[in-house]
C-alpha cells in the first residue's frame, strides 16, 4: 500500500486530507459533525462546559466549500443531535433541547435533525453536483449496563444471532428520520441529475455488538494497570469486521452502480 502525503490538517487535527501520488487520488476525512454551522464547548473525552449552539439555516464550510471539488462523498450525522443545544435560525434563537433554566422553549433533537437533513438535502438535490453521493445512515450503539460517560461496556466477542439485539429507541428514531428526508430528496434528485445514494447499515450493524474498539479507545489502556477502569467505545467500529463490510458495498455501488 502508498504511503500518502498530509497535504491538510486543521488546527485541531479534526480534518485531514492525505494524497496519493502514484494514483493521483485525494482523500479528505472533513470534520462536522452537524453538517450545519455549530459551535462546540467540549473537550477531547466529550465533557461539555455549555449548550452547542446550533444554526440549522447555515451549512458548515468545513464540507460545503470542498463539495463541488469531491467526486465521491461520504455524508453521516446523527448522534451528535443528542446534545444539549441551543438552536439559531435567521440568527435568532427559537428554541432548545435539554436547556433548563435558559427560559427557551425546547423543541427536542427531532426537531433539529429533521431541519438539519432537509436543509442538507435540499442543497444537494439542487446542487447540479456530478459526482457520487452516499447518504450513510447513523450506526447504533452496544452500550450495557451504562452509557459512553458512565461506564457502559460492549464485551460481545461474537456477533449477535436474529433478534439477539433490537434496535434503542433513540436509533430508532434517528433512522426514521434519516429515511424520511432522503426519500424525499431521491424523488427529485434524478431530475436535477445528482446522484444520491443511501447507505443504510443500520440493521446490519445492529448483528455485530463485537465490532466495536470498546476498552481499546485508547492504545494499550491496560499497559500500567491491568484492572484499569476505562472508557469503553461501543459505538464507533474498528477493523478487521464491519468496515470491511462497509467497504465492499461501497466499492460494490461504485463499480456496478
Amino acid at each position: 500500500v502508498e504511503q500518502p502525503v498530509q497535504i491538510h490538517q486543521d488546527v485541531d487535527s479534526k480534518s485531514k486530507r492525505w494524497h496519493f501520488q502514484s494514483y493521483n487520488l485525494t482523500i479528505s476525512n472533513i470534520w462536522s459533525p452537524f453538517l450545519v454551522k455549530a459551535a462546540t464547548f467540549e473537550d477531547i473525552n466529550g465533557v461539555s462546559t455549555a449548550e452547542v449552539q446550533l444554526h440549522l439555516d447555515k451549512l458548515d464550510k468545513k464540507w460545503l466549500d470542498i463539495y463541488p471539488s469531491l467526486d465521491y462523498m461520504i455524508i453521516s450525522t446523527g448522534k451528535w443531535f443528542l446534545k444539549a443545544a441551543v438552536y439559531h435560525e435567521n440568527d435568532v434563537i427559537v428554541g432548545c433541547h435539554l436547556c433548563p433554566g435558559k427560559n427557551l422553549i425546547e423543541l427536542g433533537f427531532e426537531y433539529a435533525y429533521k431541519k438539519t437533513l432537509h436543509y442538507v438535502m435540499d442543497f444537494i438535490k439542487t446542487s447540479k453536483h456530478k459526482g457520487l453521493i452516499f447518504f450513510r445512515t447513523s450506526t447504533p450503539d452496544h452500550f450495557k449496563n451504562g452509557e459512553w460517560h458512565n461506564g457502559g461496556t460492549c464485551p460481545k466477542t461474537i456477533p449477535a444471532k436474529e433478534g439477539e439485539v433490537k434496535i434503542k429507541d433513540l436509533n430508532r428514531i434517528l433512522r426514521n428520520i434519516e429515511l424520511e428526508e432522503f426519500e424525499k430528496a431521491s424523488a427529485q434528485v434524478a431530475n436535477n441529475e445528482v446522484n444520491l445514494k443511501l447507505l443504510d447499515f443500520t440493521n446490519l450493524l445492529l448483528s455485530r455488538p463485537d465490532g466495536h474498539p470498546g476498552p481499546y479507545r485508547q492504545f494499550h489502556p491496560y499497559s500500567k494497570n491491568k484492572t484499569a477502569v476505562v472508557q469503553n467505545d461501543c459505538l464507533h467500529w474498528c477493523i478487521p469486521g464491519p468496515i470491511d463490510f462497509w467497504n465492499d458495498v461501497i466499492m460494490e455501488i461504485v463499480v456496478n452502480g
